[in-house]
């Protein structure tokens, strides 16, 4: 049985245990940010990938081709949220707010694309 002093012990580790401050998504693909340090020492962040599994949340970091774009999707999502950070260098949050922009219009034509090719050839079949 464990003690009130082992279960203080724990709460205390768990306490010093950093929490994502944001957490992202895009499709079956999540991604926690850290964001550690202060003003003084300077800010360090990191982000993890990973997919969960609609049916039975599973947790895997093996992803397959349809996951392409929305790792792309994600990456956009990821640039945003950071270049939203006021902490970031005003060129960093630029170069991420940029690659953010960018990103943003290349899957829009990538999606209107696909679904104008989709659309062609479901009606080219049809016809």
């Amino acid at each position: 049985m464990k003690s009130s002093h082992d279960q203080l012990d724990t709460t205390l580790r768990a306490d010093l245990i950093p929490k994502p401050y944001a957490s992202v998504g895009a499709g079956e693909l999540t991604s926690f940010l850290w964001k550690t340090g202060d003003q003084d020492a300077g800010w360090r962040y990191r982000f993890n990938i990973f997919r969960l599994a609609a049916h039975g949340s599973r947790v895997t970091q093996l992803f397959r081709p349809q996951d392409i774009f929305h790792l792309v999707k994600l990456t956009q999502v990821l640039a945003s949220v950071l270049a939203d950070d006021g902490c970031l260098s005003p060129l960093d949050r630029g170069l991420l707010q940029r690659l953010a922009n960018d990103l943003d219009a290349l899957l829009f034509n990538a999606s209107k694309n696909h679904f104008k090719r989709n659309r062609h050839d479901g009606q080219s079949t049809n016809s």
